[in-house]
């Protein structure tokens, strides 16, 4: 009897690869390839064009900080929503991420402020900088979704951004060196989050996937919450984009 051969072994499938994923992930690849955030955002665009100043980009960068600072605590209030330990794990881990996981020089605030001095943005110009109305804005916008829409419509939105936010990471880190304004080696903050934000968006989607399956109101309300976010985050970096000649008196 011939002897049978082995069967060969089997590459191991993202979750976001269209054939292995479950059916909200078909939907995000969908909605993504449809929404063409990335390639659509003036701000990425002038960024990687050669388009932006560095001067009105660092400008930009110094508000944004706010946002950065900002984002763990509306994304802390959506945990305390959630009734599980387990599902509470996830966003917790990405709160501890945004902490530095205790080491609060590498906290992303931190490394936010030292990008921005690397790109020439001096302490003083941070510390007496008060946020563009274009940022409280955002900010507001996901304390309210974090404290009054449901718990899967505010899921969908955290882990939209911080989805898309990953990609443009990528953009605006690989954009600073192609300018010339830091070498590679130099680049802090961007780097990080192109691969992290990934993974933290994916512990959002994670807790979707069921319901997403198995409740029509709550597919409705994750939909329409991937929309919001979105909308969210390209809507603040084209709003950066505008408000980029803008100083303070």
């Amino acid at each position: 009897m011939p002897q049978s051969q082995p069967k060969p072994q089997e590459s191991p499938v993202s979750l976001t690869s269209p054939s292995a994923a479950p059916k909200l992930r078909h939907y995000i690849a969908t909605f993504k390839e449809r929404g063409n955030h990335i390639k659509s955002s003036r701000y990425l665009n002038a960024l990687m064009g050669g388009d932006f100043e560095q001067a009105d980009f660092v400008e930009t960068q110094v508000h944004m900080r706010f946002a950065v600072a900002n984002f763990s605590r509306p994304m802390a209030l959506l945990m305390s929503r959630l009734p599980d330990l387990s599902d509470r794990l996830p966003i917790l881990e990405n709160v501890f991420d945004e902490h530095g996981r205790g080491k609060l020089g590498d906290g992303h605030d931190s490394t936010f402020r030292l990008l921005l001095e690397r790109l020439g943005a001096s302490r003083a110009q941070v510390e007496k900088c008060r946020p563009w109305p274009e940022i409280l804005a955002y900010n507001t916008s996901l304390a309210g979704t974090a404290c009054f829409e449901s718990v899967h419509f505010g899921m969908a939105v955290f882990g939209m951004i911080e989805d898309l936010f990953g990609e443009a990471a990528f953009v605006t880190g690989e954009s600073i060196v192609k300018r010339g304004w830091l070498p590679k080696d130099r680049v802090v903050h961007y780097p990080l989050h192109a691969t992290l934000d990934n993974e933290h968006a994916e512990g959002f989607y994670r807790y979707l996937d069921a319901p997403y399956e198995s409740d029509p109101k709550a597919a409705l309300d994750i939909e329409q919450g991937l929309a919001l976010g979105a909308h969210l985050i390209m809507t603040f970096f084209d709003d950066l984009y505008r408000a980029r000649h803008r100083r303070a008196n």
